[in-house]
């Protein structure tokens, strides 16, 4: 008996086999097929190695299958199987080869025809037919194996008490192990957790804006610029003016030509209040480029004042000489409204923030942010953020958050970003992002907080690493587990059925304890998968409309003779419209046989 249980056992051994060879054969078509199409779309040769593999190796794998195929119905559906698949491999080779000339009209009207997914529907059929055939042979070959199992009845009983044991008890330690390991791995992610966190720098730098053009074209373009422009010749005395110019100075052109810029261009210390050095003729006498400190007033004919940044180059001739000079300034007072609004906020935070205006330009940042991402606070404020530390910050998902989300909502949380940075390398970055309203009401201010969560995002992918991997394995040692236990159950239930007149009645308590055993086992085995399914997120249920009357039934049949036995009664109402829910059939029943098991 135990020798026709092992050949039944090689046989049931060899048709699963046989089942994997083909499906994994079916699963190489598949990934050929979708190869070409990905080398269709990106011209990336990386994507032909599944096709290559399968056109260099299919021939032998069919008939591989038909050698190891023991029934001869399935031959038929192999040497159908065998035009279809060379049929397919020439439709991809076809494909392959027009994308290679560049054909990728005629590629894709190729792939769109539909001829590939009749061939492969066809594959699919035959194959298909081919493991039904196989599978019904592997049900025939459990049958003979079910009754061959009816010899060694009593060596299962005898030792199937030790098995449960000993299953209990692996199934101890494995949970055991399990939250060992899970609560070191837990302990290792805390130690990665940590925040960046430093005061804030207020140093602001203005960039300069050099305007170097003819004096023939000076007069043309000075009143398409947003800027004041003041021109002056060799003496410095002023020659132009544009509207801003006259708007922030209170001279018209017609009033300031001709006049010392001294006088036109009267500007103070903010702080002292004294008069401060006008950069025209330093730029007169060397041909340098000057510029205003910061903190400066510009004192209007009217005697209204206004915080100014300058710049003053020299005009030169097509000699090279130089010719006059050129003031080039504009009001800053909402700039510095605008940073110091900014620097007030970011100042009451410890972790990387940046301040944007709303061109997206930088106002200030912390010193967290120029010490995580490496850049220089000189580089940095009044750049647009993009242009930062060479466009390592031109990222795809930042423009989306930026131009997208935000000008729609007044604040976004928990926007991950991926990137590559040249100087700290790939990051994982979570930004919350803030739109506010300046005083005035008049511009915006993006505030944009940066966490690295790189750390953390490591460790949450090891968890679920771990959790995967431990599914599986809790899936593994509970099939191995339920098909033996099975049997165990299905051989004593059959016993009990047809051998009951011809049995003890302590035989059959002995075998209803053994029944009752391996159900509990089961269960416990099916409760131990279904917990690691969840905790590995993998969990399903199925959603079918379920009679709760019939299923109540159903589940009082199974103790009818167990609650009979011990003289206990069991009193049921259910109400005749209770009606149908939805849910998952065999999770409800085991609710019900865990309320009647308490």
């Amino acid at each position: 008996a135990f020798s026709q249980v092992t050949e039944a056992a090689e046989a049931r051994k060899h048709t699963f086999v046989l089942i994997n060879s083909a499906n994994e054969l079916m699963s190489r078509l598949v990934d050929a097929e979708t190869g070409q199409r990905g080398y269709l779309l990106t011209g990336d040769k990386a994507f032909l190695e599944p096709y290559l593999a399968v056109r260099s190796r299919i021939s032998g794998e069919l008939k591989e299958l038909r050698r190891l195929s023991l029934t001869l119905a399935t031959h038929k559906h192999l040497d159908a199987m065998a035009p279809l698949i060379d049929a397919e491999l020439e439709y991809l080779s076809h494909n392959i080869e027009l994308r290679r000339n560049n054909n990728m009209t005629a590629a894709l009207a190729s792939v769109t025809d539909g001829q590939g997914k009749r061939l492969m529907d066809s594959i699919r059929t035959e194959m298909s037919s081919f493991i039904q055939i196989e599978e019904g042979a592997l049900v025939q070959r459990d049958a003979v194996f079910q009754a061959n199992e009816r010899h060694l009845f009593f060596v299962i009983v005898t030792t199937s008490l030790l098995m449960l044991l000993f299953a209990l008890s692996f199934i101890h330690f494995i949970n055991r192990e399990t939250k060992h390991r899970l609560k070191n791995l837990v302990y290792l992610e805390t130690q990665h957790l940590l925040l960046i966190q430093a005061e804030t720098n207020k140093k602001l730098q203005q960039a300069n804006v050099t305007l170097q053009i003819s004096e023939e074209k000076l007069a043309v373009t000075l009143n398409s610029i947003g800027d004041a422009v003041m021109a002056t010749d060799t003496e410095a005395c002023v020659m132009l003016l544009n509207r801003v110019a006259e708007q922030l100075t209170g001279w018209t052109q017609a009033q300031a030509i001709g006049r010392p810029v001294e006088e036109i261009f009267h500007i103070i210390n903010e702080k002292t209040r004294q008069p401060v050095t006008i950069p025209v003729r330093e730029t007169l006498a060397h041909g340098t480029t000057q510029g205003l400190a910061n903190h400066t007033v510009l004192i209007a004919r009217s005697g209204s004042e206004c915080a100014i940044a300058d710049s003053c180059a020299s005009i030169r001739n097509r000699d090279g000489q130089v010719v006059g000079a050129v003031l080039v300034f504009r009001d800053v007072t909402e700039e510095y409204e605008a940073r110091e609004y900014a620097e007030s906020i970011i100042n009451t935070v410890r972790e990387p923030l940046i301040a944007l205006d709303e061109n997206l330009r930088v106002v200030t940042a912390s010193r967290s942010f120029y010490e995580f991402f490496k850049v220089n606070p000189k580089e940095t404020v009044g750049q647009l953020i993009y242009d930062l530390g060479n466009k390592q910050w031109d990222i795809l998902k930042l423009r989306e958050l930026l131009e997208t989300i935000l000008p729609e909502k007044t604040t976004f949380d928990n926007y991950e970003v991926e990137h590559d940075f040249a100087s700290i390398g790939r990051r994982v970055m979570l930004l919350n992002a803030r739109q506010i309203k300046r005083r005035l009401g008049k511009e915006r201010i993006i505030l944009l907080a940066i966490e690295d969560i790189t750390e953390r995002k490591a460790a949450e992918n090891l968890l679920q690493e771990f959790a995967e991997r431990k599914s599986v394995f809790v899936a593994n040692v509970s099939h191995e587990l339920k098909n033996p236990l099975g049997i165990i159950r299905e051989s004593m239930s059959l016993l009990l059925d047809k051998f009951a007149g011809e049995i003890s009645e302590k035989q059959k308590e002995i075998l209803g304890i053994g029944k009752r055993s391996a159900d509990r086992l089961i269960r416990l085995v099916s409760n131990l998968l279904d917990l690691s399914k969840i905790e590995a997120g993998k969990m399903q249920l199925k959603a079918e409309e379920i009679h709760l009357d019939v299923l109540v039934e159903e589940v009082l049949k199974i103790y009818e003779r167990e609650i009979s036995k011990k003289q206990l009664v069991l009193k049921k109402e259910i109400p005749s419209n209770i009606g149908t829910v939805v849910g998952d059939r065999d999770k409800l029943t085991e609710v019900i046989i865990n309320l009647l098991n308490n």
